[in-house]
C-alpha cells in the first residue's frame, strides 16, 4: 500500500488552482516529480486506449463549506457582494450540488508523460527526470495539487480493484448530466425554450423553406453545376444578391456598389481582388492562379469568428467556375438560407454546402450535441457517431430548469467503461 498523506481540497479550491495551470510553467521540483511518476505508475493499472497510452478516469469531489469557495470580506471589498446571504447565494450559484465531477487522464507519447485535468493538460514530465525549472507565486499551491491528486488517484484505483462492477455503476449512475454526451432533437429543444426559442423555420417563413427544401433536393432543373464565366464584378454582384437577401443596407446604403457592400461586409484579406480589372475574365483568372490567395480570406463574404462566417466560394474546373455557399453554424444558418434561396431565384448556379443538415436544422429535425461542461461547444463533430450528422453543438443551460427538461428529452450517450489492464 502506497503511503498515503491526506491533503483535504474541495472543488472551489481545485477550480481555483487549475484555473492557474500552465504547462509552460515549470514547477517540476524533484520531489513533484517523484509524485507525478507514482500517480502514472499507479494508474497504469487502468487499461490505456489509444496509440498514446491514453487513460482516464472520473474523480468525484465535495463541494465543501462556503469557506472553501472563498473570503466574504474579499468579495464584499471587491463589489461582489452586500451581505452574507448574497455572497453564500453566489456559491451556491457556482456550486449547486453537493459534489462536482472531474475528469483525470494520462498518455504518453515518446519520452514524455502528459497529464489532464478537465481535458486540460497541466503539466508533462520526461523520462529522463526534472528539467530545472522555476518556482513561482503558484508553486505551493501546484505541490498541493499533486499531493492531493496522488491520494486520490490511490484510493479511485483501489476501488476499482476491489469491485470494478460496482466502480463503474457508480458513475453511471451518478456522474453529472453536465459531463456526459448527448443529443436531443432540435423541435424538442425548441419547444423546452417556449417563446424564448430561436425558431428556424418561422424566421424564414414557410416559402422561402419550401423553396430551399426544393433547392435541396435538386428539383429545380434550370440549376447547373458550373457558372461559365467569372470576373471580379460577377463575383461582387453574387455576393450582392446574398446581401440584398438578408437586409443588410437600408436606404441610402442601397444605393452602394456590389464591390462596395463586399468591402462593407466580407473580411477584407481578399488578396487585391478588388483592384484587378473588374470586368475581365483573364484577370480574374490570372489573380485566382498567382497563388497570393493562399492565407488570404476573398471568399469569406460575411466576416465572423472561425465558425461564425459565411464563405462564397469559387473554384476552376476546366475553365468553367464553381460556386459554393457554406454558413452552417446555427447563428448564421437562417441567412445562408435566404442567400441560398436568392441565388437560386437569380439563376446562380451553386452548391451548398452541408445542404442535408442545413434543412434538417432548419425545419428543426436534426439532433444537437450535447457536450460536457468543460468542452466549448464548437467543432465538436469528431466526438459524435458519423451517422448522426451533428453539426450544432450546446452545452446544458444554466438554468436548473431548463437543463432537467433536456436531460429529460434527451438521448444520452453510453459511458466508457473503466476497464483494469490484463
Amino acid at each position: 500500500m502506497k503511503k498515503m498523506h491526506s491533503i483535504e481540497l474541495y472543488a472551489p479550491q481545485i477550480d481555483a488552482i487549475i484555473e492557474r495551470f500552465n504547462p509552460k510553467d515549470d514547477f517540476i521540483t524533484p520531489d513533484i516529480y517523484l509524485k507525478l511518476e507514482d500517480i502514472y505508475s499507479i494508474f497504469s493499472c487502468i487499461k490505456s486506449r489509444g496509440d498514446d497510452e491514453i487513460r482516464q478516469i472520473w474523480i468525484e469531489v465535495e463541494r465543501g463549506p462556503v469557506e472553501a469557495f472563498g473570503d466574504y470580506e474579499e468579495y464584499k471589498e471587491d463589489g461582489e457582494v452586500e451581505s452574507p446571504e448574497e455572497f453564500e447565494q453566489m456559491w451556491k450559484d457556482y456550486y449547486p450540488e453537493g459534489t462536482k465531477w472531474y475528469e483525470f487522464a494520462t498518455s504518453e507519447y515518446k519520452n514524455e508523460k502528459y497529464f489532464f485535468f478537465n481535458d486540460k493538460l497541466f503539466c508533462t514530465i520526461k523520462d529522463e527526470g526534472p528539467q530545472p525549472g522555476n518556482e513561482s507565486f503558484y508553486f505551493e499551491e501546484f505541490e498541493q495539487f499533486v499531493t492531493w491528486l496522488r491520494v486520490r488517484i490511490i484510493k479511485e484505483t483501489d476501488k476499482l480493484r476491489q469491485n470494478p462492477l460496482a466502480f463503474n455503476s457508480y458513475i453511471r449512475q451518478n456522474l453529472s448530466w453536465a459531463k456526459r454526451f448527448g443529443r436531443i432533437i432540435r423541435k424538442e429543444y425548441w419547444d423546452i425554450l417556449g417563446d424564448e426559442a430561436v425558431r428556424l423555420d418561422r424566421n424564414l417563413g414557410e416559402e422561402t423553406v419550401d423553396k430551399l427544401k426544393m433547392l435541396v433536393e435538386g428539383v429545380k432543373s434550370e440549376s447547373t453545376v458550373y457558372q461559365e464565366e467569372m470576373t471580379a464584378s460577377i463575383f461582387f454582384r453574387i455576393c450582392e444578391i446574398c446581401y440584398d437577401a438578408n437586409g443588410y443596407f437600408k436606404k441610402a446604403e442601397k444605393q452602394l456598389s456590389p464591390r462596395e457592400k463586399y468591402i462593407n461586409m466580407a473580411d477584407g484579406r481578399d488578396a487585391g481582388l478588388r483592384n484587378i480589372d473588374p470586368d475581365s475574365p483573364e484577370a480574374f483568372y490570372d489573380w485566382y492562379h498567382s497563388g497570393g490567395t493562399l492565407g488570404a480570406h476573398p471568399w469569406e463574404i460575411c466576416r465572423g469568428g472561425n465558425s461564425t462566417h459565411i464563405s462564397l466560394y469559387v473554384s476552376e474546373v476546366q475553365g468553367k467556375w464553381n460556386i459554393t455557399l457554406a454558413g452552417s453554424s446555427v447563428g448564421r444558418v437562417e441567412e445562408t438560407a435566404r442567400m441560398a434561396v436568392a441565388l437560386s431565384d437569380n439563376k446562380i448556379p451553386l452548391e451548398l454546402r452541408d445542404a442535408n443538415e442545413i434543412m434538417r436544422m432548419v425545419t428543426g429535425i436534426d439532433f444537437i450535441g450535447i457536450v460536457p461542461d468543460n468542452i466549448f461547444p464548437c467543432y465538436c463533430h469528431s466526438l459524435f457517431p458519423k451517422e448522426d450528422k451533428i453539426i450544432d453543438f450546446m452545452n446544458l443551460d444554466y438554468d436548473k430548469a431548463i437543463s432537467l427538461k433536456i436531460i429529460e428529452k434527451a438521448f444520452w450517450y453510453p459511458l466508457d467503461e473503466i476497464i483494469l489492464s490484463l
